[in-house]
């Protein structure tokens, strides 16, 4: 195996204008693919495609319309009340502004301005007349403004919910489409703000499509960080080499990798989508870190031999194993999150897995790309591995967690990390955490209204969907809606504090009922005769108009409907929900004579099948991840101890990983759960690189505490190099990122890596020496016999 590889890198090395030119080739022809890239947040890409739920919401979604991307509009005054010809006037204008977007389901849209909102009027001789509540325009005299007022606060369909019960701001519901333009309706949505907004007026928007809007608005923001990141890493490059080689080799292929990556994106025309961005960093970051870790080791051969071919020759063969393991481990932690029936995961798995897969090119890339700058050996800051302040330092902590006291220290917080960590792993939990968006900061204007809408309303943007089904005309049937009614009824007495309200034909027929009793207020109810029924119902429809209808009931009277409005959708009042919902069903039967009712529709719908989802998943993805590392490890080790040793300390890094999220509220998400999965083995090269290093340097003594020290000055050297590297930049995002999300994410992926570093000087050393595994003795590589018994390399 060793006399093939030896022929395999002195062939490379000899040939090294050729192989450079036919990546370079490669790289171009990839990178005409980066302007085909398509960038779009896809809403059926990020939920459970395969999920009752789902299916059930795309079902009914063909009858009553709605996509699962509601939108509130709430207009609000800040002295006196709506009621006035100006507000009123800017209500109606902005309704039918939105009516008019091409984005927007029309009959879905509700405000006290829409036709679709009625009135029941009693009239002289027993008549009765159902009218718009304010269409076609605002009333112009102070008798129609009071009639407008009591229209509204007498009717409890209308009163907190369409405005608010002290009459200082009106709300504006509707729905917007599947994959429609984020960016687009964004900008439509932000100048409605401008247009109508004024010193005594403002207006509050909430909802999918505004939340994805803001988060485009970040996306030059978001590039921004990631240049000053860039720029950072090449100063600390600079910083931590001194010469050109050390600043420019790693970047440069780094740059390579990425051509190679997004041109794959762009050829594939699978989509980008703006929350993937932060992840693409990460790539890149991870490439950086592998460069760095093969540019130390060339500049140490160069200094050793004075002799660049030999140099080249000698880094190849030393890391191009370790860097093709590095990177196949790498990649089968995004290759295993295609398990998610997500399609947004399972398109994460395929362009991040072939990006990382891009990683093994590095190997000899890097070592060939040095060659060809200038470096002084006279001029090199440590001309032998092992003599600077840093590789002592690493050196001095790997002999101290050997040492007796140092070895007691280690078992004891590796003892801890997993006690401690056993139990907040278990606190962990799955969805959003907050009210309003967690990828938002909580001061943001999005979240910021979320609170105003919340607390001024008995409405908002989030709504789970309760759908029958049955034979044609069953609708009339009591037992319908009987059971409507009462779900809404039991949902409202056992969520009291995130029930808002409720949306179906019913409020229209308890409405007429009233009027029908000379306004009795105990009639605000239905009949529960199945002809009186029938006959109440037939004339809402006949009245109204089966289309302002569509929303509540289909034509044929077979499927209807009941919405109800919640606060919000975090994680633990998604569990009330479905609780309560499940539990009104658990002693009456969900099947009818006639037909049959379903759970669970709507935004609220959707975002539980996301969290079964990612609560059956994650645990998986998390194991499969440990698993196809440990798989890679013995193979490339030819050990099933090295797969263990290599595998058993990215369990405590997971530990405190989602230690960490659990402290800081941070719920496992389709955001969240790739960095975490991915996490678990950003580490792992490093440990990869400081066992090949051990298996080098074991024929020199044939001690394995000499050996492990050696490593551990040497590669842990390069090791802290990387880590400062990557975490210094990602740390940065704390400060300076606008989304909330990606600084979370980077103080989450720095603590992983500076975790992974510290574990690497620790731990493994301590593991190494305790275990003595014969895989490092077997298969020991003497690097300097490979070049004897390898021909010439000079070209």
């Amino acid at each position: 195996m060793h006399g093939k590889m030896d022929l395999l890198c002195a062939y490379i090395v000899r040939r090294k204008v050729a192989v450079l030119l036919l990546v370079l080739l490669i790289t171009a022809a990839a990178a005409v693919g980066i302007v085909r890239m398509k960038n779009e947040v896809i809403l059926q890409h990020l939920f459970p495609y395969d999920h009752a739920y789902l299916r059930l919401h795309a079902r009914f979604a063909e009858v009553f319309g709605g996509g699962g991307t509601g939108l509130a509009i709430a207009v609000k005054v800040k002295e006196g009340d709506i009621f006035n010809e100006q507000t009123l006037t800017k209500i109606k204008n902005i309704t039918e502004e939105i009516e008019l977007w091409d984005e927007v389901y029309r009959s879905l849209t509700i405000s006290m301005a829409t036709n679709s909102t009625k009135v029941i009027k009693a009239k002289a001789k027993g008549e009765i007349q159902i009218e718009a509540l304010m269409y076609p325009d605002p009333p112009k005299s102070e008798q129609e403004m009071a009639l407008l007022k009591r229209n509204i606060f007498s009717n409890p369909m209308y009163n907190g919910g369409i405005v608010s019960e002290d009459g200082k701001a009106a709300l504006i519901l509707t729905e917007m489409k599947e994959n429609i333009p984020y960016e687009q309706i964004f900008k439509k949505l932000k100048d409605l703000t401008t247009k109508y907004e004024d010193a005594n007026t403002s207006v509050h928007i909430v909802g999918f499509p505004m939340l994805m809007g803001y988060i485009y608005s970040y996306k030059y923001q978001m590039i921004a960080v990631f240049a000053i990141s860039v720029l950072c890493m090449v100063i600390i490059l600079f910083i931590s080499f001194r010469n050109l080689v050390g600043m420019i080799a790693p970047i440069a292929v780094s740059v390579i990798c990425t051509a190679l990556g997004l041109g794959f994106i762009g050829w594939s025309r699978i989509n980008f989508s703006p929350l993937l961005y932060v992840l693409a960093f990460l790539v890149g970051a991870r490439m950086v870190s592998n460069a760095v870790q093969i540019t130390h080791r060339y500049i140490e051969e160069f200094a050793r031999t004075g002799d660049k071919e030999r140099a080249t020759y000698h880094t190849v063969r030393a890391m191009w194993m370790p860097n093709i393991m590095a990177a196949t481990t790498e990649m089968a932690g995004f290759m295993v999150l295609g398990i998610a029936k997500i399609v947004l995961m399972q398109q994460l798995a395929v362009i991040m897995g072939f990006w990382m897969a891009t990683i093994a090119l590095e190997g000899p890339l890097v070592p060939i790309i040095c060659s060809y700058l200038p470096l002084n050996r006279d001029k090199l800051r440590v001309k032998e591995a092992g003599k600077g302040p840093i590789a002592r330092a690493s050196e001095g902590l790997a002999r101290i967690s050997v040492g007796y006291a140092g070895k007691r220290f280690v078992i004891a917080a590796v003892t801890l990390i997993v006690l401690g960590g056993s139990w907040q792993m278990m606190q962990l939990k799955v969805g959003d955490l907050t009210p309003g968006s967690p990828i938002l900061r909580d001061y943001h204007r999005y979240n910021k209204d979320q609170a105003v809408i919340n607390g001024t309303f008995n409405a908002s943007s989030e709504n789970l969907t309760l759908y029958y089904e049955g034979s044609q005309d069953s609708v009339y049937d009591p037992v319908v809606m009987t059971t409507f009614e009462q779900f809404d009824q039991h949902l409202a007495r056992t969520l009291p504090d995130i029930y808002k309200t409720s949306t179906s034909i019913i409020g229209f027929g308890k409405m007429l009922n009233t009027t029908l009793h000379d306004g009795d207020p105990l009639y605000y109810q239905l009949p529960r005769q199945e002809d009186t029924l029938a006959g109440l119902l037939g004339f809402v429809r006949q009245t109204v108009g089966s289309a302002n209808l569509m929303r509540y009931i289909d034509n044929t009277v077979e499927r209807a409907n009941i919405t109800i409005y919640v606060a919000d959708h975090t994680t633990d009042n998604l569990k009330r929900i479905r609780e309560a919902a499940y539990g009104f069903f658990k002693d009456r039967p969900m099947k009818t004579s006639r037909g049959q009712f379903y759970l669970a529709g709507g935004r609220i719908g959707m975002e539980m099948a996301l969290n079964q989802e990612m609560k059956e998943v994650h645990w998986r993805i998390d194991a499969m991840v440990l698993v196809a590392i440990f798989i890679m490890c013995v193979i490339a080790f030819r050990s099933v101890v090295a797969g263990v040793m290599l595998t058993a300390p990215l369990i405590l890094s997971n530990m405190i990983a989602f230690s960490y999220m659990s402290v800081m509220n941070i719920g496992l998400s389709v955001n969240t759960l790739p960095c975490s999965a991915v996490g678990v083995g950003v580490g792992v090269d490093f440990a990869i690189y400081l066992y090949s290093r051990c298996r080098e340097e074991y024929p020199n003594s044939k001690d394995y505490k000499s050996t492990v020290l050696t490593a551990a000055r040497t590669t842990g050297e390069a090791i802290i190099f990387t880590g400062i590297t990557l975490v210094i930049p990602l740390l940065a995002w704390y400060f300076m990122a606008g989304l909330k999300f990606q600084a979370e994410m980077g103080f989450f992926l720095s603590m992983l890596l500076l975790t992974n570093m510290i574990s690497c000087m620790t731990i493994h050393p301590l593991m190494l020496l305790l275990i003595k595994p014969k895989f490092i003795a077997k298969d020991a590589l003497d690097i300097d016999d490979a070049v004897v018994k390898a021909p010439e390399v000079a070209t």
